[in-house]
C-alpha cells in the first residue's frame, strides 16, 4: 500500500519602516542605528543601519544596512527579505535603491545578512528621499514555513458584490441622477457603506419609504465611480492613470467622499491628488484641502510650495518647517 502525502509552503510576510530622523547628526565612521525590534514568522528582527559603513567598511561613503535576526538558536531560520527608501512625504509610496536577498539562511552563526553597499552618499543626496533630515528605510521580510494546515483562500467579497452591481440582481432602489440616467442598487449595500446612505434609506427620511431617489446636484460619471467604491472598495482603472481627466475626477470624487462621509475612499483621493502635484494644480488642490478639511492633502500643498518658491513670496509662515529632535533618531 501507498501512502500519499502532501505538503505546502506558507509564506509569512511583514514588513517594517524604519524612520531616521536628524540623519545629519550621525557621525563617526562606526556609528549605527538600531530600528525596534519587529516580528514576522515567529521570529524577532532588527534592522541595523550604518550611515558611515561598519567597522569592516573599506568606504566610509556608502551607508550599510543588515537585517539581524534577534532569537537566533541551533535550528536555521530561512528568510528573503528586501531593503528599500522610501519617500518620507506624507501620503507617498515611492521608493528607491532597493536591494532582494532570497533564500538566506539565519542561525546562532550567521545571525545577520544585509549589503555593504545600501547606497551612496552623493546617490543619498541626489535622490530627493533625504527630506528634512528624516530618512524613511522599507524591509520587508518573507519567512516560508513548510506546514500541513488547510490554506483559505483570499476573499472575494468586494468581486462578488461587484457582480451585483455590475448585474443588478435583486436591486431594490433606482438612484436617479438628473433627467437622463439611472442607477440600479441595493439599499442594504448603500447602507452599509455610508453613513449618510443610512440614514437616507434606512432612517425615518422620505427616500426611506419610497424605493427610488433623485440627486441633482452630482455629475452621473463621478456617481458612478462612487458606486464602483461603494461595492468594490477600489477605484476604476483609468484612476490610475496620471492624466487630467482623471485628476479632475478625483476631484469631484473628494467632494462626494465627503458628502457622504466616506473617510477612506477621501483619503485615498488625498492621497492621489497629493501626487499630481504641480503649479497649475497646486491652488486648486489647496483650495479643496481647506474647503474640505483635508489636513494631510493641506500640509503637502504647502510644502510643495515652500519648495517652489522663497516662503515670502507664498506668502506661507515658517511654522511649516519644524526643528528635528535629535533624541528621536531611532524611531
Amino acid at each position: 500500500m501507498v501512502t500519499k502525502t502532501s505538503s505546502v509552503v506558507v509564506v509569512h510576510a511583514g514588513e517594517h519602516l524604519f524612520k531616521i530622523v536628524g540623519h545629519s547628526q550621525i557621525r563617526g565612521s562606526h556609528s549605527l542605528v538600531r530600528s525596534g525590534i519587529f516580528r514576522v514568522g515567529d521570529h524577532d528582527w532588527t534592522i541595523l543601519y550604518y550611515p558611515n559603513g561598519d567597522y569592516m567598511a573599506v568606504d566610509d561613503q556608502f551607508a550599510y544596512v543588515f537585517l539581524l535576526l534577534m532569537n537566533a538558536g541551533e535550528d536555521e531560520v530561512t528568510a528573503s527579505f528586501d531593503f528599500s527608501l522610501q519617500d518620507p512625504t506624507p501620503l507617498s509610496t515611492g521608493e528607491k535603491h532597493k536591494y532582494s536577498f532570497t533564500t538566506l539562511k539565519f542561525s546562532s552563526t550567521s545571525s545577520g545578512w544585509g549589503t555593504g553597499k545600501f547606497v551612496s552618499k552623493a546617490d543619498l543626496a541626489a535622490s530627493g528621499y533625504l527630506k528634512d533630515d528624516c530618512l524613511l528605510i522599507k524591509c520587508v521580510v518573507n519567512v516560508p514555513k513548510l506546514t500541513d494546515d488547510i490554506i483559505v483562500p483570499p476573499s472575494h467579497l468586494a468581486k462578488d458584490l461587484g457582480n451585483l452591481l455590475d448585474s443588478g440582481i435583486n436591486a431594490d432602489m433606482t438612484v436617479k441622477i438628473g433627467s437622463f440616467k439611472a442607477f440600479k442598487v441595493h439599499t442594504c449595500v448603500l447602507a452599509a457603506r455610508s453613513p449618510v446612505f443610512r440614514a437616507q434609506l434606512c432612517g425615518s427620511m422620505m427616500e426611506s419609504r419610497e424605493n427610488n431617489i433623485c440627486i441633482d446636484d452630482i455629475d452621473a460619471e463621478v456617481f458612478e465611480v462612487v458606486l464602483h467604491y461603494l461595492y468594490k472598495d477600489c477605484l476604476p482603472e483609468f484612476m490610475e492613470e496620471n492624466t487630467e481627466d482623471a485628476t479632475n475626477m478625483v476631484q469631484h470624487l473628494l467632494v462626494a467622499a465627503d458628502r457622504y462621509a466616506m473617510e477612506r475612499l477621501k483619503l485615498m483621493c488625498e492621497s492621489k491628488l497629493s501626487k499630481t502635484l504641480d503649479t497649475d494644480t497646486v491652488g486648486i488642490t489647496l483650495d479643496l484641502a481647506e474647503q474640505y478639511n483635508c489636513e494631510q492633502l493641506k500640509s503637502c500643498c504647502i510644502k510643495y510650495m515652500a519648495r517652489s518658491q522663497p516662503l515670502a513670496v507664498c506668502g506661507i509662515p515658517n511654522e511649516v518647517t519644524k526643528k528635528l529632535d535629535h533624541n528621536d533618531l531611532t524611531t
